[in-house]
């Protein structure tokens, strides 16, 4: 079993300041996904608690006008939009050479990956094999296990992965072979090897990646903090307010379960349940037109609210506004922002329940559960959280989320464990066969 949170609270151990570099695959100024905000919070926590941190981003040619740097302590790798090989995960061979300089020019000694896609696996090998380097790698999906984007969602009907193996991901990417399947893995399972620690927020993904190959002891559970776990407005509902608002929030592509929460609304207007509001905030993201089209009648009938975009330093003002927050993706899910926002804005979640989504809402204490995919249940599930002492119950249950300074403790708890021996020797090797059946 990864080692508990438990195990990684107490920061008394950490007495004298630490040089700690974070390495991230993008920036929050060029983009706003989870992995890149948890590692920025980490960074501006670690600098919090008078640590030396800096943080390091991969940034694509075509964003460097997006790139803002916040103080001198940020640096940017820039690399070619094109120069990025996503099913071997390699990328620019100068990547590593500059992440490793900046890292030298800083002293950093204590170096954290958030991931492996854009930066590549050439860098994360280059960086590990440098002397004098305590290196740990935090994931934030399943990227490691499932080439589909980390999904572990099949391209083809969109159906939950339970096991990936060759066999099965041949079925899904029928232009690659098992031998290519079995390569990927073998390098990202050696490389990632040579770690001294990783981190996950999540046990559901913790457990799959041992499951996958990678040494238990190593593994830590740490969930991801906000940058300032905000201060909670007040939970109970206006006396003035008569309907119930649930509300989705983040981006609204075809995993995400947007679809299912449009079929829910449809059920609860058949049903007349007039005094239930279903609130859509969130930006448009790789779905058809289609679905546009069916998104823009369901705001016509009054079915739902669609606010579109919003800015997310509103989100806790927005999550306010709402009595819960619905997080219906279709795939498993690791530890989800919006649940960690949901619970600083001192407002249930309603989930399917699968996955990290589980796992960071307990049915009944913070929030409530749904069959995935079910949009019947989902309705239920509303209605039965459309009543005054279910909510009361709830939000008497809801857990604190860490701010950035108190996962930035655990994370360096995690830092200071003792490592065992790494196997070194044959990742270069392994690399240098795999890129030359790449790239010929």
């Amino acid at each position: 079993m990864p080692a508990s949170n438990s195990e990684t609270e107490d920061p008394r151990g950490v007495a004298s300041p630490q040089r700690v570099a974070i390495v991230s695959h993008a920036h929050p100024s060029v983009s706003k996904g989870g992995a890149e905000i948890a590692a920025f919070a980490l960074y501006e926590g670690l600098l919090e608690l008078g640590h030396d941190a800096i943080f390091i981003a991969a940034v694509p040619e075509s964003d460097r006008r997006k790139a803002f740097r916040g103080s001198e302590r940020e640096g940017f790798v820039y690399l070619p939009d094109d120069s990025f090989e996503p099913f071997y995960q390699l990328s620019s061979q100068n990547a590593g050479a500059e992440i490793e300089g900046i890292i030298r020019s800083r002293g950093s000694r204590i170096v954290n990956f958030h991931h492996f896609n854009f930066v590549g696996l050439d860098a994360l090998r280059r960086v590990r094999a440098a002397a004098n380097l305590r290196v740990a790698f935090t994931f934030h999906e399943f990227l490691a296990l499932c080439p589909h984007h980390g999904l572990m969602v099949t391209p083809q009907g969109h159906r939950l992965c339970e096991s990936p193996s060759p066999e099965a991901c041949v079925a899904c990417f029928p232009n690659r072979t098992r031998f290519d399947f079995h390569q990927r893995r073998r390098l990202l399972l050696e490389t990632l090897s040579s770690f001294d620690q990783f981190i996950a927020p999540s046990y559901f993904l913790a457990e799959r990646l041992c499951d996958w190959g990678l040494d238990e002891a190593r593994m830590f559970v740490v969930e991801n903090g906000l940058a300032k776990a905000p201060e909670r407005r007040s939970t109970s509902r206006s006396k003035f307010r008569r309907d119930w608002v649930f509300g989705f929030f983040g981006q609204i592509n075809p995993y995400k379960g947007v679809d299912v929460l449009l079929d829910a609304a449809e059920i609860l207007q058949q049903a007349r349940a007039a005094n239930v509001r279903i609130r859509i905030h969130g930006n448009l993201v790789q779905q058809s037109e289609a679905f546009c089209e069916r998104l823009r009648a369901a705001t016509a009938s009054g079915a739902v609210e669609f606010t579109g975009a919003y800015d997310h330093r509103m989100v806790d003002r927005l999550m306010a506004e709402c009595d819960y927050v619905v997080v219906p993706s279709r795939w498993w899910e690791n530890s989800p922002l919006v649940i960690q926002e949901a619970f600083g804005a001192g407002r249930p979640v309603l989930c399917a329940g699968m996955g990290g989504m589980a796992e960071k809402v307990r049915a009944g204490e913070s929030g409530l559960h749904f069959a995935p995919g079910d949009a019947a249940d989902l309705a239920r599930c509303i209605l039965e959280a459309a009543d005054e002492p279910v909510h009361e119950r709830l939000v008497k249950g809801l857990p604190r989320p860490l701010d950035g300074a108190e996962m930035a403790r655990r994370y360096l708890h995690v830092f200071l464990t003792s490592a065992k021996p790494r196997p070194t020797a044959r990742i270069v090797e392994t690399a240098d066969a795999v890129q030359a059946i790449t790239f010929g």
